[in-house]
């Protein structure tokens, strides 16, 4: 009688486990993490390399680096919100310089247009292409500071006392012949900068004032006795 009684409550325990899995054999568990999608091809038409985001311009990315005239195929999630859609955020990245010249490396500046963000109703199995256009009002919220040395000696930029790392390798010094590259805070109407100090080994050299807007770089020369402001161009096309 006894073994009886628990091969009857080991049956039973069976039986419920099998109600527990629906009828297309996946239990709760793993009907949970099933994930719905479709697939979407994106086409940058524009002139600048695309990161495609996910909900919001600071969201997940869904797409890194995609150049112009490329395009690139990835598996979305379906718009499980009611034919609201789904929204692709688009960061614009240019890069600023590029030479061998350069004692930073490659420089980009990245921004956005805040009127290109791309709503879709992306649906289980479909196929979709979607556009990446050219910006039409895009501003990059950085600007950037180049110095040339023309001395026979490397320095290192300097403010209150703080050596800057150059933009793209950290570096701190720019040997002679090279120019050091320096994203710099700034403004829509301009930033006011000061107290920037050209140090070497022997000496410090101060850098004039300056101002400083959005989406623009700076240039300047330094020639071991003076720093020197030579232009400035606007980083957008």
């Amino acid at each position: 009688m006894k073994r009886n009684r628990i091969l009857f409550v080991f049956l039973i325990a069976v039986l419920l486990s099998a109600c527990s899995v629906d009828s297309s054999g996946e239990g709760s568990g793993a009907k949970g993490l099933e994930v719905k999608t479709g697939k979407a091809t994106f086409f940058n038409e524009s002139s600048y390399t695309a990161t495609v985001h996910v909900d919001a311009f600071s969201g997940p990315v869904l797409i890194e680096s995609l150049g112009a005239g490329q395009s690139r195929g990835v598996n979305v999630r379906t718009s499980d919100n009611y034919g609201i859609g789904s929204t692709f955020c688009i960061e614009y990245s240019y890069k600023v310089v590029d030479g061998t010249d350069l004692a930073s490396g490659e420089v980009w500046a990245k921004g956005v247009d805040p009127n290109i963000q791309i709503n879709f109703v992306v649906e289980e199995n479909r196929y979709y292409t979607i556009q990446i256009p050219q910006p039409a009002e895009l501003e990059f919220p950085a600007a950037f500071i180049k110095i040339l040395n023309a001395s026979n000696m490397q320095f290192e930029l300097h403010r209150y006392g703080t050596a800057y790392k150059q933009t793209g390798n950290g570096n701190l010094p720019v040997p002679p012949g090279k120019t050091g590259v320096y994203e710099v805070s700034s403004t829509a109407t301009g930033a006011i900068h000061d107290n920037y100090s050209a140090h070497t080994a022997l000496n410090a050299v101060n850098v004039p004032e300056f101002t400083v807007k959005n989406s623009y770089v700076y240039n300047f020369i330094y020639n071991g006795a003076s720093v020197v402001k030579t232009g400035e161009q606007k980083i957008i096309f």
